[in-house]
């Protein structure tokens, strides 16, 4: 159930928000909407002037603040604090206390345009599908999208320079490096496969090492600048099922970026 009062004064709110939401906290969301001044005490101090803004208290007591601009809140505390209303001075005033680490919050209406209670169901896991993972785990799964005869050896190899994404063997035995975009592949990503190629060269005993830069698509910058510094390219595209069997390939997903 989703219960509302519109424009209420803070002694109205105070009895709302005890009637709906203070007796089962844990299990209600709680939102005003209305014109605010905060005080903010922990980590570090701040102070915001008033203006009008959503407060959000959620079921496991986490509380945002949010402008009617920007996606961040303004203001913030964890899960697990503990919220308390009163009235003073004909004016509500929410108080947010947060124990490890040590912070409070204090957020005084001047007048309210909305206050909401309704308690909300979901035990829905976030699946995120279109990561580079993805495209090393189907080279890893199917070497022959690369080249017929790759070996892949290792994942995550350390190197000077950093991590290479995957290192392995051609069929002819020479070292390749692969390195794993999950997009359109750029020119930073050139440079990268170029310190790592040099890096694994420094550490084995041939001179030939290959590097493949692997990403959706490559563009013909790239793979003119690929082809100068003797590295090699490939586009590699699966398709990722998401939990509600819509497919998309990673192309699409590049498109989306």
């Amino acid at each position: 159930m989703t219960y509302d009062i519109l424009k209420p004064n803070a002694s109205d709110a105070l009895k709302f928000i005890e009637k709906y939401h203070k007796s089962k906290a844990d299990k209600t969301l709680l939102l005003l909407i209305g014109d605010c001044m905060i005080d903010y005490r922990g980590r570090a101090r701040s102070f915001l002037d008033w203006g009008e803004r959503v407060i959000m208290i959620k079921q496991d007591g986490a509380v945002l603040v949010h402008q009617p601009i920007m996606r961040e809140p303004v203001n913030w505390q964890p899960t697990g604090s503990k919220t308390d209303f009163s009235v003073k001075d004909e004016q509500l005033i929410l108080r947010s206390r947060h124990k490890s680490p040590p912070e409070k919050m204090k957020i005084t209406f001047r007048s309210l345009q909305l206050v909401t209670a309704t308690s909300l169901r979901d035990k829905a896991k976030l699946i995120i599908a279109g990561m580079e993972t993805d495209v090393v785990n189907e080279i890893i799964n199917n070497p022959d999208v690369i080249e017929g005869g790759l070996r892949i050896s290792k994942r995550e190899k350390h190197v000077k320079s950093g991590m290479i994404d995957l290192f392995g063997y051609d069929q002819n035995h020479v070292p390749v490096v692969i390195e794993v975009k999950r997009s359109i592949a750029n020119i930073s990503a050139v440079h990268q496969l170029r310190m790592y190629v040099n890096d694994v060269k420094k550490d084995v005993d041939e001179a030939n090492v290959r590097g493949i830069l692997c990403a959706p698509r490559v563009p013909d910058m790239v793979k003119k600048l690929l082809s100068d510094y003797g590295l090699e390219w490939q586009e590699v595209e699966r398709r990722v099922v998401l939990p509600d069997d819509y497919q998309k390939t990673l192309k699409e997903f590049a498109l989306q970026q």
